[in-house]
C-alpha cells in the first residue's frame, strides 16, 4: 500500500501568497476553509487573494465571514472596509472604518475616514433630543492641528467645555461642523464627550506632544457620529466666528430648521482699533461680526467694555439690537497654579535674579514700548531696574519697540523674551518675578492681569477698557498714553519694597478669583434663560439701490465696515455659493437663490440686473431668472449664447410685503464635472444689482457700475 503525506493547504496557500500567485492562493485557501469553517484568519487570507485577482464581490463576502467569526478583530473590519472602498460602497466602507477605529485606535485608518466622508453624504444618524446645547469646538480643533498647545480664544472653548462636562450637563453636546465634508450640509459631528475631555485635558496639561495631540483628536473624530440641529436645540459659536471652520455659513441650515443661535463675543478690537490689527484680519473679522449680528438670536461677551462696545456700535451704524449678556471669564485660563514649576533655559542667565515679567503677545497694541521707555527713563535717572522679561510670542506693529531694543542692545542686557513657554515654565515665571505688568491700549478682558493676582503677584496695569473688571482695587492702574505718570508707579514698586509686598499680602488674604466653574455655571444658566424667547429670523441683507454686489468685493480691503454692518452680502452667497473667487462665485448645483432686503414699500415694482459665467466644462443650455412676484413679467430664460456674451441679464417684478426681493436662479444646462472637482457647478455669479423701476438715477448707476466694473453695459 502506497501512503500519501495529508496535504496542508494553508501552507500551500500561504507559499502561493508569497508568490503573489493569487488564484491558485486562493484557490488552496478555498479547500483549506472547506474543512475549517471556522478558521477566521484564513477567511481574511482568502479575501485578500480574492481581491488582489480582481475577484471583489467574492472578496466581500471572504471578509464578512472573518468579522462574523472574529468582530473584535480591528483588521477584519479593515480588509472588508478596502474591498467596500474599491467597489465603490463608500457608506458601508465608511462604518467599517469607524468600527475598526472603535476596536483598535492604533488602527491606521484615520486618513481613509477623513477621504470617504469627503465623498459620502448620508442621513444623521443619531437623533438629537429637544433641549439639547450644543456647544462648536470647531476652530479649538482646527487650532490645534497647527499648535501643541491652546492659547488665547481656543484655551477659553476647553476652560468651558471642561467644566460643562465635569458638570454633569445631561444636555450639553459638544460638535464640530462639516469642515471635512461627509454630511449633509449644516449637519455637524457629534464628538463623544469623554473624548473632548481627554483632548482638552492633554492639551492643557503640562508637558504637551504634537502627536500625541493630534493622534487623541483624530481618535474623536474618528468616533463623532453625524447629527442634524432644529426646533428646540441651542447652539453657541463659542469660539472664533471668524475662521478656522466655524463661520456662519456652517451654522444657517440649523438655523433655518428653527434652531436658537449665540455666540461670544471675546472683542470687536479690530473693528473699534483698527490701527492695531492686521488690515487681513480687519477685513475677515468685521465682515464675519456683520454677518453673524444680522443671524444670531443673543450673544455673551466676556467683560460688561465688550458689551457696551458691541452695543454702541450697532447703533451708531444701523446694525441690530441683540439681546446681550456678560459672562466674564475666568481669572486665568488653567486654573489654580500647579506647584509643578520648572524654570526656563532660555533664562538660565537671569535666574536668582530680580526680574518684572509682561506676558502678552508683542504687539503694537500691547504697548510694551511704554514699559521699555519707562525702564530707560528710570535708568537715566540712576535707578537700579530689575530685568524685564516680556513672555509671548511676536505679533503684528510691533517695529518701534523691537527697533528701540535693537538700539539701546536690549537696554543693555536687561530686557529678555521668551515665547512657547511649558505651563510649569509659565509658573515658575510668575512665582519669582517681582511684579508683572500689562500696559496695553485696549482689551476685551485681560487674562494676564488674572493670572498675576492668581499668582499672588502685584501688577501694574492700564485703566483702560475691561482691564479694570480685572484687576479690581488689588492693581496699581497707569494712563498708557502718560508715561511720566506710569513712571512714578513703576518707580515705587521697583524702589518701595515694604509697600510692593504690603500690596501682595493684601491680594493673598483678600483676592477671590472667578475660576472656570463660575464660568461655565454662568454660562449655562443664561443660555437656560433664553430657551423661551423667540428665534429670530434669519434676516436678508439691505442692499441699496444701484449698488452693483460682486462677490469679489469680499476680497476688497476697502470695504466700508459701517457699510457691511447693514449690509453684509457675504449672507447672499454663503448658502448657494462656493467660496468667493476673484472672478465672481460658482453657483452650488443647478438652482439658488439671491434674498435682499430693499427697505422700500411692500410690493414695489424692481428691476434686477445680474452678470453670470460658464464653468470652463459647461457644454450649454438655458438659464432662467425670476424675480419673485411678478406673474407676467417677474420670469426671463436666456439661452447659452447669453452666458458665452457675458451680457448682464435683465428681470422685472416686485418686493414681497416686507420688502424684501427674491432673485432665483436656475440653471438647466449641460455639464460634466472632472473628476478631480470636488464642487458641483455649471455657472459662476459674477455681479448683481437691482433698483426701483421708476428711479432712473439708480438704474444710471447700475449702467455705470456693470460698465466700469465688469466691462458691460447694461
Amino acid at each position: 500500500m502506497v501512503w500519501s503525506k495529508k496535504v496542508n493547504h494553508r501552507k500551500v496557500g500561504d507559499s502561493h501568497r508569497d508568490a503573489r500567485e493569487w488564484d491558485r492562493a486562493a484557490a488552496a485557501y478555498r479547500r483549506h476553509l472547506d474543512a475549517n469553517p471556522d478558521d477566521g484568519a484564513i477567511w481574511t487570507q482568502y479575501g485578500h487573494a480574492l481581491k488582489e485577482s480582481g475577484q471583489l464581490n467574492d472578496a466581500e463576502v471572504a471578509y464578512r465571514t472573518a468579522t462574523g467569526l472574529r468582530p473584535g478583530n480591528a483588521d477584519a473590519h479593515v480588509q472588508l472596509a478596502h474591498a467596500l472602498k474599491l467597489q465603490a460602497n463608500y457608506i458601508e466602507a465608511l462604518a467599517e472604518y469607524k468600527l475598526a477605529f472603535d476596536l483598535d485606535s492604533e488602527a491606521a485608518v484615520e486618513d481613509e475616514i477623513r477621504r470617504l466622508r469627503m465623498k459620502v453624504r448620508h442621513a444623521p444618524t443619531v437623533k438629537l433630543e429637544p433641549g439639547a446645547t450644543l456647544y462648536s469646538l470647531q476652530d479649538m480643533f482646527v487650532y490645534l492641528q497647527h499648535h501643541t498647545t491652546v492659547t488665547g480664544i481656543q484655551r477659553v472653548l476647553a476652560g468651558i467645555a471642561l467644566n460643562i462636562i465635569e458638570s454633569g450637563d445631561t444636555e450639553a453636546r459638544f460638535v464640530l461642523t462639516d469642515d471635512i465634508g461627509g454630511i449633509a450640509e449644516g449637519d455637524f459631528w457629534l464628538l463623544d464627550n469623554a473624548d473632548v475631555l481627554e483632548v482638552i485635558r492633554y492639551a492643557t496639561g503640562d508637558f504637551v506632544e504634537h502627536p500625541r495631540l493630534i493622534k487623541l483628536m483624530k481618535t474623536a473624530e474618528g468616533r463623532a457620529r453625524p447629527i442634524r440641529a432644529g426646533k428646540g436645540h441651542t447652539i453657541i459659536m463659542i469660539g472664533a466666528f471668524w475662521g478656522l471652520g466655524n463661520t456662519i455659513g456652517k451654522f444657517l441650515p440649523a438655523k433655518r430648521a428653527g434652531a436658537r443661535l449665540g455666540a461670544y463675543i471675546y472683542d470687536i478690537i479690530p473693528i473699534s482699533h483698527p490701527e492695531y490689527c492686521d488690515a487681513d484680519l480687519i477685513r475677515y473679522f468685521s465682515m464675519a461680526f456683520a454677518e453673524i449680528c444680522l443671524v444670531i438670536d443673543f450673544a455673551f461677551t466676556i467683560s460688561d467694555f465688550t458689551r457696551v462696545t458691541v452695543e454702541k456700535y450697532l447703533a451708531d451704524n444701523g446694525g441690530r439690537t441683540i439681546p446681550m449678556w456678560t459672562v466674564p471669564l475666568a481669572h486665568s485660563l488653567t486654573g489654580p497654579p500647579s506647584s509643578l514649576q520648572s524654570w526656563p533655559k532660555a533664562l538660565q542667565r537671569i535666574e536668582g535674579r530680580d526680574y518684572v515679567a509682561y506676558v502678552s503677545t508683542i504687539e503694537g497694541r500691547k504697548n510694551h514700548i511704554y514699559v521699555v521707555e519707562a525702564w530707560k527713563r528710570l535708568i537715566a535717572e540712576g535707578v537700579e531696574v530689575p530685568d524685564l522679561v516680556f513672555v509671548g510670542r511676536k505679533g503684528w506693529r510691533n517695529s518701534g519697540l523691537f527697533d528701540l531694543l535693537e538700539s539701546t542692545g536690549n537696554l543693555n542686557g536687561r530686557v529678555h523674551i521668551v515665547h512657547d513657554l511649558s505651563d510649569a515654565e509659565l509658573n515658575a515665571v510668575y512665582e519669582n518675578c517681582l511684579f508683572t505688568v500689562f500696559t496695553s491700549f485696549v482689551e476685551g478682558w485681560g487674562l494676564p492681569v488674572g493670572e498675576s493676582l492668581l499668582h499672588g503677584k502685584p501688577c501694574v496695569v492700564s485703566n483702560t477698557a475691561s482691564l479694570p473688571e480685572v484687576g479690581s482695587d488689588f492693581v496699581e492702574y497707569i494712563d498708557p498714553i502718560n508715561l511720566t505718570g506710569g513712571i512714578e508707579v513703576f518707580r515705587r514698586m521697583i524702589t518701595d519694597r515694604d509697600y510692593l509686598a504690603e500690596r501682595a499680602r493684601n491680594i493673598r488674604e483678600n483676592f477671590v478669583a472667578r475660576d472656570w466653574d463660575d464660568v461655565a455655571e454662568d454660562f449655562v444658566a443664561k443660555i437656560n434663560a433664553q430657551r423661551d424667547v423667540p428665534v429670530h429670523p434669519v434676516g436678508a441683507p439691505l442692499i441699496a439701490q444701484g449698488r452693483l454686489v460682486k462677490p469679489s468685493d469680499l476680497f476688497d480691503t476697502k470695504v466700508r465696515i459701517p457699510d457691511y454692518v447693514r449690509g453684509p452680502t457675504g449672507l447672499l452667497l454663503v448658502e448657494g455659493f462656493y467660496t468667493a473667487e476673484h472672478f465672481g462665485a460658482w453657483m452650488k448645483g443647478r438652482f439658488q437663490t439671491l434674498t435682499f432686503s430693499t427697505g422700500l414699500a411692500p410690493g414695489t415694482p424692481i428691476v434686477a440686473y445680474l452678470r453670470m459665467k460658464p464653468a470652463p466644462w459647461h457644454e450649454g443650455g438655458d438659464i432662467t431668472v425670476r424675480l419673485d412676484g411678478d406673474s407676467d413679467q417677474g420670469e426671463r430664460r436666456f439661452g447659452a449664447q447669453a452666458l458665452a456674451a457675458a451680457q448682464p441679464f435683465l428681470v422685472k417684478g416686485h418686493v414681497d410685503d416686507d420688502g424684501v426681493g427674491k432673485l432665483t436662479i436656475e440653471f438647466d444646462g449641460t455639464y460634466v464635472v472632472p473628476d478631480h472637482e470636488t464642487r458641483d457647478f455649471g455657472v459662476g455669479l459674477m455681479g448683481f444689482g437691482y433698483a426701483a423701476a421708476d428711479n432712473a438715477g439708480a438704474r444710471m448707476d447700475l449702467y455705470d457700475a456693470f460698465y466700469y466694473s465688469l466691462g458691460e453695459a447694461v
